[in-house]
């Protein structure tokens, strides 16, 4: 298929509702999720977005994922908490840690809350946002299946762990990062699903050889993202969300694949009130005058202008907001395939 389906944010946020709550995932929760998905597609995030459903509904169907069940500190101080996910829907625990390491910011000026056996969470952005909108600088990051070949192996060690942080501007949007460490699995599988190849140096085929086959890449091993940068960042995730708090990390973490046992990934949460610093309205003017900065600085040959990081994002959530979320139609069709296998009703969505 080559043509384009388009859904508004608003039959977007619909589709997902619907579909989550066939999935039995409480309403509450269903919303959260729903916002983080949405989030993704908005921000131009395709491979982490709304067409993730049917992946989620997959996992709480083989009972990977167990909506309804909440955060469990197991441990905690003024300003940490090590928690307990039980298998809960990623999104929702995320959101429940970064929240805490926010009222624990607010009180001590530093909240650090470390969450295990928790589940896939998505684009990390969406959650490293909420302090940021309160005026705080907010980090978090998250391990997962060690598909990741450190630098120069042919084997995966990490997983490809992504990293994000926010900060509040001064008279403007947060300004926001968000990278994951190793060459991400769902731009791989999405790049399959519209039988396209993948960039060269993304991923090792099984007999370690660099390929641009998406198929083969996704019978392989991935390449961390910069090299030694990428390998030495993506162990420091693990070392954030496993090791700190004595769970999974490396090759510890299970396969995702294996549905019928417990993920168990982490994910780490680090919030900073600038109130205990330099002050609020000076870290927000200082980051304020980094994001111009970079905007003012004269762009390379062949670049068309130099964007602070969150820019292009930004951009892209607003023009999407007002002209729709593009799917092509074969994806489109291979999402609304695949929930229908699950047992989803989606008739009325392929017309």
């Amino acid at each position: 298929m080559s043509e384009i389906i388009i859904l508004s944010a608003a039959q977007a946020q619909e589709f997902c509702m619907e579909v989550l709550a066939q999935a039995g995932v409480p309403l509450g929760e269903a919303r959260i999720c729903t916002e983080s998905l949405l989030d993704a597609s908005l921000r131009g995030v395709d491979s982490h977005g709304v067409a993730m459903l049917p992946t989620y509904i997959e996992r709480i169907r083989s009972g990977q994922i167990v909506p309804g069940r909440a955060l469990v500190i197991r441990q905690e101080g003024p300003a940490t908490a090590l928690c307990d996910g039980q298998q809960g829907l990623g999104p929702v625990l995320a959101c429940a840690a970064m929240d805490l390491a926010l009222t624990k910011a607010r009180q001590c000026g530093v909240g650090a809350v470390n969450l295990v056996d928790g589940n896939y969470a998505g684009a990390l952005a969406f959650y490293a946002e909420r302090p940021a909108r309160q005026g705080l600088l907010g980090l978090c990051a998250a391990n997962s299946t060690p598909r990741v070949a450190p630098q120069g192996g042919r084997e995966g060690l990490h997983g490809t762990n992504p990293i994000a942080y926010a900060v509040p501007t001064l008279g403007g949007e947060p300004m926001v990062f968000d990278a994951a460490t190793g060459h991400a699995a769902a731009r791989v599988k999405q790049a399959f699903e519209e039988g396209r190849p993948i960039a060269p140096d993304i991923a090792l085929d099984r007999e370690g050889r660099p390929t641009t086959d998406a198929a083969a890449a996704l019978a392989g091993v991935l390449l961390p993202v910069g090299g030694a940068l990428g390998y030495g960042l993506g162990l420091l995730v693990d070392l954030l969300c496993g090791g700190l708090a004595g769970g999974p990390c490396g090759r510890d973490v299970p396969p995702v694949t294996e549905l019928k046992q417990p993920y168990g990934c982490g994910f780490f949460a680090l919030v900073l009130d600038p109130a205990r610093f330099g002050g609020v309205a000076c870290f927000a003017e200082r980051v304020a005058f980094l994001a111009e900065s970079a905007r003012a600085t004269p762009p390379a040959a062949g670049v068309d202008q130099v964007r602070a990081p969150g820019d292009r994002a930004r951009q892209e959530q607003a023009r999407r907001r007002q002209q729709g979320i593009p799917f092509s139609g074969q994806r489109w069709q291979v999402v609304l395939d695949k929930l229908a296998g699950l047992g989803v009703e989606v008739g009325r969505w392929r017309g």
